[in-house]
Formats: C-alpha cells, sequence, structure tokens
C-alpha cells in the first residue's frame, strides 16, 4: 500500500517508522517540519492535506489535534481512501459516529488509533474476566499520567478544549476508557465531575465519574495529571472471581464459586473463602510501546487486504468519546446522565466550554 500521513509531529513521528516502506508521502501545516520529514525519509512532502489525498494513495494517517480530525477524515474518505485516525477521532461523539457511518457507505476501513487495544496486559485482562462471569464492580485510577505545565506550553493546542476536545478523559485517560468499554461494555448511566486543579489550561486534569451498566454493575473512575505518584489499576470483580490489573504488566486473578450461591448455602455465619490469587504471565517486549503501534498498523493493513473490519473501527472508537462527553456534560449539569447520549445533547455544552466556560470547581 501507499500510505501518506498527515502531523508529522509528536505521535506522527512513530507513524512514519511505523509505516516502513509503506510510507509515500507526508503533509504538515509547517513546511519546514513537513519538508524535514519528506527528506528524511525520501518521499514527497505536503502542506495542503487535499493535495495529498489526491497524490495516488491508498490510505491516509491521520496524526493532527483532535479538533482537526473530522475534517480531515471526511477529505480522505471522499478521496477514496482508507483511514487510520489518531485518537480520539474527534471531540464530540455525535461527529465519530457521523464519520463511522460516512465510512461505511463509501465501504472503507477507518481505524481509529486506540493502539493499547495490542496492549498484552490489556488482552489478559480481557480474557479473565470473560472467563468470570458477568461484571458486579468495575473500579478504574488512571493516574499515571502526571504531565508539567510545560506539556500544555510547548504545545498549547493541549490546553484548547476547541483543539484537544478535552484534558486528561479525552487525550490520555481514553486509553482506559476504550479499555474499559472493550472488557465490561459500555455504561447506562454516568455522574461525573471534572476540574481544572493544578494546570494553567481550559481543559480539565482531573476526573471522577460513578458508572452504573444495566446489568446492575457499578463502577467508578479516577483520572488525573497532578498525581507524580499516581499510578494504573483496574479491579474488575465478577461472579466467579476478581481481576486486578496493575501498571499494565501485572495482572491477577482469584477464582471462586458463583456469588450467589455462596452467599446461599455458606454454612457459616463469618465465612472464610479460601481464595488464591493467581499472577497471570503477560509478556514483554523491549520495544513494547512501538510494537503496539506496528500491531496497530498490521491490523488496519490487513483489514484493508481482506475486506475485512479493523479490531477498532470508527463506531468502537467513538464509544470512549460518547462516554468522556457524558462525564463532562454531568459535570456541567450536576445530574447523571443516561447513555447512549441523545444526538446533539452534548454540543452545546462542549460550544460553551470551547467559548470559554469555567469548569464547575475550577475556581476560575
Amino acid at each position: 500500500m501507499r500510505v501518506g500521513v498527515v502531523g508529522v509531529n509528536g505521535i506522527g513521528q512513530a507513524h512514519l517508522f511505523a509505516l516502513g516502506s509503506s510510507l509515500a508521502a507526508v503533509c504538515d501545516v509547517n513546511a519546514e517540519r513537513a519538508a524535514r520529514a519528506g527528506d528524511a525519509h525520501h518521499v514527497t512532502s505536503f502542506t495542503d492535506a487535499s493535495q495529498m489525498f489526491a497524490s495516488g494513495l491508498d490510505a491516509a494517517v491521520i496524526a493532527t489535534p483532535p479538533g482537526t480530525h473530522s475534517e480531515l477524515v471526511r477529505g480522505a474518505l471522499a478521496a477514496g481512501l482508507h483511514v487510520y485516525c489518531e485518537k480520539p477521532i474527534a471531540p464530540m461523539s455525535d461527529d465519530g459516529y457521523a464519520l463511522a457511518a460516512d465510512a461505511r457507505a463509501r465501504s472503507r476501513v477507518l481505524q481509529v488509533g486506540f493502539q493499547f487495544r495490542f496492549h498484552k496486559g490489556y488482552a489478559a485482562m480481557r480474557a479473565a474476566v470473560a472467563e468470570l462471569g458477568p461484571p458486579r464492580r468495575v473500579d478504574i485510577t488512571a493516574t499515571n499520567w502526571f504531565r508539567a505545565q510545560k506539556y500544555f506550553d510547548a504545545s498549547p493546542w493541549r490546553a484548547a478544549w476547541r483543539m484537544a476536545g478535552g484534558g486528561v478523559l479525552m487525550t490520555q485517560a481514553v486509553h482506559q476508557l476504550d479499555a474499559m468499554i472493550a472488557t465490561v461494555g459500555m455504561p447506562s448511566r454516568v455522574r461525573g465531575q471534572v476540574r481544572r486543579a493544578q494546570h494553567d489550561a481550559e481543559v480539565e486534569d482531573e476526573a471522577e465519574a460513578e458508572l452504573e451498566w444495566r446489568t446492575g454493575a457499578r463502577g467508578h473512575l479516577v483520572a488525573s495529571l497532578t498525581e507524580p505518584a499516581g499510578c494504573e489499576r483496574f479491579e474488575i470483580v465478577c461472579e466467579q472471581g476478581t481481576v486486578v490489573l496493575s501498571d499494565g504488566y501485572d495482572v491477577r486473578v482469584a477464582r471462586h464459586d458463583e456469588v450467589q450461591r455462596l452467599v446461599d448455602e455458606c454454612p457459616d455465619e463469618f465465612p472464610e473463602q479460601p481464595v488464591a490469587w493467581e499472577a497471570i504471565d503477560v509478556p514483554r517486549a523491549p520495544s513494547e510501546w512501538f510494537d503496539m503501534m506496528l500491531d496497530a498498523h498490521r491490523d488496519f493493513a490487513e483489514a484493508i487486504e481482506r475486506g475485512r473490519g479493523p479490531a477498532v473501527d470508527a463506531h468502537q472508537g467513538t464509544l470512549s468519546v460518547e462516554l468522556a462527553n457524558a462525564i463532562y456534560l454531568s459535570s456541567v449539569t450536576g445530574e447523571a446522565v443516561d447513555l447512549p447520549l441523545r444526538h446533539g445533547a452534548y454540543r452545546s455544552v462542549y460550544e460553551e466550554l470551547a467559548a470559554g466556560r469555567s469548569l464547575p470547581g475550577s475556581g476560575a
């Protein structure tokens, strides 16, 4: 295939190397940066994406700020290209689902860059939960994203609602939201609160949410950019056991009989359950983060070649955006929000946030 990359800074650099000999063109609004990338990889450089889309490519990778994704993806699809779009697919889920429908109508592959779907620790967690029956409680701590102020100062678009679409929920912990949805499904109701606690930015750097599922399962999410000693932890309590994932690769499983049976049939008033924790062996590679990127690109190429859907199509890749939108909406309104979101329900709130409305509890 001949693939072009739009946006050659930041994560775009990883895509350039992941594509290898498939890389055929690069594009960036910064002419010097585009030319430098083109020279380094011996491909044609562009500063106008539409010109690159019309240059005889098979597919395009969109690695620009989220606020630009919708227009670029639509342009690539209209040019007949398959598209790999970095996460999030768009700041608002309505736009993400519209792009998914556009790709289906054109019979084009549209993959969202949730490389963590290929994370071996997350895969082990998904497999373990699938064996243990329906989830009862889902608790997620995603405070492993500490960022200094320089993170926002170096690339000011990261601080802006209009370009980033949000803060820790949309830019960092969206990976954990996606992993949760892939493992236990989409919640049916959320009550959330986000705030800007430590950083000089429009977007939130801390978020919490209470989660409910139609099955009766409950959960809690904490995400932060402000904890130097932060961690990543999933604790998923199921009918026949518990799965705990810590910091990506430490996966442990405890198995037991069905909870209802234990409650009903145990003869003791204060029973002690002999639960043994089993450590799941999760293989790691020296270049594990880049390997996930390579796996994502392999899946994208195979989806195109075999005429199948990718591991994370545009609809799947929009669910985490919808969940983040619902948490923002709940934070602004102070009320619980039901999912799926009604079409247009978040748009007016997003426009207010992008126009400078202060976040609740941010003190500004």
